[in-house]
């Protein structure tokens, strides 16, 4: 799996967080622009591209370190949410 699969809105995400749930989807938005393969993204590679797609805000920062690990590898990402996971 590539992070082109996890693009759909993880909603039910194990955050219970409406924000953090946006956020890991624009992290494998932008790992799927990048390469499309799973990596750890930093936050100044995340600010350039969340930039470049306009409505970027510093409060992502907070909510970017919260989520940022589960993006890293599908089986992490299928841990954040059912939808993600293909339990839905």
């Amino acid at each position: 799996m590539k992070p082109s699969d996890f693009t759909k809105h993880p909603y039910d995400s194990v955050l219970q967080n409406k924000e953090c749930e946006s956020v890991a989807r624009n992290v494998m938005v932008i790992l799927s622009r990048l390469g499309n393969e799973f990596r750890l993204l930093s936050w100044d590679e995340y600010k350039q591209e969340r930039e470049k797609d306009g409505n970027f805000t510093m409060s992502e920062k907070t909510i970017f370190d919260r989520v940022v690990g589960f993006c890293v590898a599908a089986e992490s990402a299928k841990e954040l949410s059912p939808t993600w996971g293909g339990r839905r």
